[in-house]
């Protein structure tokens, strides 16, 4: 936790305003048993109370502040009023202090989940895929509150509780050192409960921060793929699956909640005998024998009564501190492991700046390992793309097409070999001039909340209003965009599911494609569209990218006939490489794919409607 304190540095004004307000709050507090004293000094001996006074009506730590009138109701009165007086200044800091609390918890909460968020956007998918979506999410939100938290109660109850504690056990002394013997006994007890049970609640607080993982997990599952549960009929295996892990966090939560009850009884309980034990032995010493050695006033044990109560309620705030503190750590932990993770992809401390722009994209002899994998996705894959040209790659489910993908924008970084891009290697470039020559579609199309427009301005923030339109003319949008009552500024809902998935497909190409990249990557970003728009969607295309290189990724043989160069793919390895014609002569792999797709009459019919709608330039 205290890594973390670290970003309360800009406002340590206001952290060091609460705890000197907090320290002040809490000894003003203190001052009102010691006046109590006095007035019942004068009440129990209201003919000669001077002497018991040490001749100060009210005076602290030696210090004489107002004398004695001989009066007992003036005297009264005015001690009242100093207590009416510092009570009211006591609530005015308290009061202050609340809104700068708030503020240092509020700036603490706000910094941290703005540290945390950055680091997670900046994570490779290597790192990010160690950690996984539903910690993160629980990371991000529960973890920084429980910290927060802690911040919030931690700063005025670890000011208010030692500052409480040695001031009362202090005015004890100098009221009778005999009673404060009492203390040496209740306060030991007290500090050994709490720290055996810190000790044995610590690591429960650690293992449900996972189960809360597992949880949230499971939540995340059921709510995203409720359809599926419903397609398949498997409401109650879900339920009964979300009930297990649920039952095992509630078990966890009520064995530590058992743990700690134990803290607040025994603290109780252990106050209220000593408070009994104050005046039991405070009586005896008023019944003992005459004398100044022995004797002590009503007003001195009433006082040291309040004052071992003050004590015994900074323990009790303590121990709610305790309480936070395991929880608080055990989230810590897990915040400080996402900030203090590597990323493995960072740009080159001495950058290359390429005026090149022809958005040429070469891989050489590239081999590619996933972390923690033994075999490699990729093996010695060599291509060259094009500007103006078409690359398509095809293959198998698990052939390696998308790792492909994700070397080229630097998602991952290759094992062996070199990703250029117009003669440059990907490594070489800072990440944000990298990607900004990329137009990429990814292969589940993913629309964020907002706007029609918002979402296409995402890949441009400066896309002006022709520009959009001719995006989503090229990519075949317009015509259920215009039939929306607000258009452009008609609601896009959370991940676009107010859009079918070819209208998701079709604004996700129209927000690649107002960019205006030197590459346009689609990985089979075409599935969900039917052949006739595919065709349509692709034959725009042309023109749009003439002077872009444009890599598709397909699993349709239909969607990659009129590609200029086809590359195949088999377990991580070229197996092929030219046009459709060519392939279909010279590889197996190919024929193959193509024969459990379409027969001969189909591919033929495929190739001809493809050819008339590239001589008609289309309709858009």
């Amino acid at each position: 936790m205290t890594k973390l304190l670290h970003f309360l540095k800009p406002i340590w004004f206001e952290v060091l305003m609460v705890m000197l307000i907090t320290a002040l709050d809490s000894y003003l507090g203190l001052l009102l048993p010691e006046l109590m004293s006095r007035i019942t000094t004068i009440m129990e001996k209201p003919t000669d109370y001077a002497s018991f006074l040490d001749n100060g009506l009210i005076s602290f730590w030696g210090i004489t502040f107002v004398e004695p009138t001989g009066n007992n109701v003036t005297d009264i009165w005015i001690i009242g009023g100093v207590m009416t007086a510092i009570s009211f200044i006591a609530l005015l800091l308290s009061f202050v202090g609340s809104i700068l609390n708030s503020r240092v918890g509020a700036f603490f909460g706000r910094t941290l989940r703005e540290q945390v968020f950055h680091k997670v956007t900046s994570l490779s998918v290597s790192e990010y895929g160690k950690f996984g979506t539903a910690t993160l999410i629980t990371r991000t939100t529960n973890d920084i509150e429980q910290c927060q938290q802690l911040v919030q109660m931690g700063l005025r109850i670890l000011v208010r509780s030692p500052v409480t504690l040695i001031v009362a056990i202090i005015m004890i002394l100098t009221k009778d050192a005999r009673i404060a013997l009492i203390l040496a006994v209740s306060v030991p007890l007290i500090i050994v409960m709490i720290g055996v049970l810190f000790a044995i609640a610590y690591p429960l607080f650690e293992k449900f921060q996972t189960i809360f993982d597992k949880v949230t997990m499971v939540l995340r599952e059921t709510i995203t793929g409720v359809r599926v549960i419903r397609a398949f009929d498997q409401e109650e295996k879900e339920q009964k699956r979300f009930d297990e892990t649920n039952k095992e966090a509630t078990d966890l939560v009520i064995k530590f909640t058992r743990i700690l009850s134990f803290g607040n009884p025994f603290v109780s309980m252990t106050f209220d005998l000593t408070y009994m034990a104050i005046f039991f032995f405070g009586f005896y010493l008023m019944d003992g024998k005459p004398g100044p050695e022995v004797y002590v006033n009503f007003g001195n044990i009433i006082a040291s009564a309040e004052y071992a109560m003050n004590i015994m309620f900074s323990f009790i705030l303590f121990s709610m501190l305790f309480i936070t503190v395991p929880r608080a750590s055990a989230s810590a932990k897990r915040i400080n492991e996402i900030l203090s993770v590597q990323n493995s992809i960072v740009d080159n401390p001495n950058p290359v700046h390429s005026n090149n722009h022809d958005g040429v994209v070469e891989f050489k002899d590239v081999t590619f390992v996933f972390p923690d994998a033994t075999l490699p996705s990729l093996s010695h894959i060599s291509f060259k793309t094009k500007p103006g040209s078409t690359t398509a790659i095809i293959g198998s489910t698990g052939s390696g097409k998308s790792s492909i993908i994700n070397l080229i924008p630097r998602f991952y970084d290759v094992s062996e070999g070199h990703v250029l891009i117009d003669g440059v290697d990907t490594r070489d470039y800072e990440k944000h001039e990298l990607r900004d020559k990329i137009g990429f579609v990814p292969q589940q199309a993913l629309l964020f909340t907002g706007t029609i427009r918002s979402n296409i301005q995402f890949g441009k923030q400066s896309a002006t209003e022709e520009e959009i339109q001719q995006a989503l003319d090229v990519a075949q949008a317009t015509h259920f965009v215009s039939k929306k009552e607000k258009g452009l500024d008609s609601e896009v809902e959370h991940g676009g599911k107010n859009f079918s998935g070819g209208q998701r497909q079709r604004l996700a190409i129209a927000r690649a494609l107002v960019k205006k990249p030197e590459i346009y990557i689609f990985d089979d970003s075409f599935s969900a569209l039917d052949f006739k728009t595919d065709i349509k969607l692709r034959t725009a295309l042309k023109s749009y990218t003439a002077k872009s290189s444009v890599i598709i990724v397909a699993q349709r043989v239909s969607t990659i006939l009129d590609a200029d160069d086809i590359i195949v793919l088999s377990d991580g390895k070229m197996v092929g490489e030219g046009t459709h014609r060519e392939l279909l002569r010279t590889c197996k792999v190919y024929q193959e794919i193509v024969y459990s797709q379409l027969d001969k009459e189909e591919i033929a019919k495929t190739i001809q409607l493809a050819k008339g709608f590239a001589t008609e330039g289309g309709d858009r």
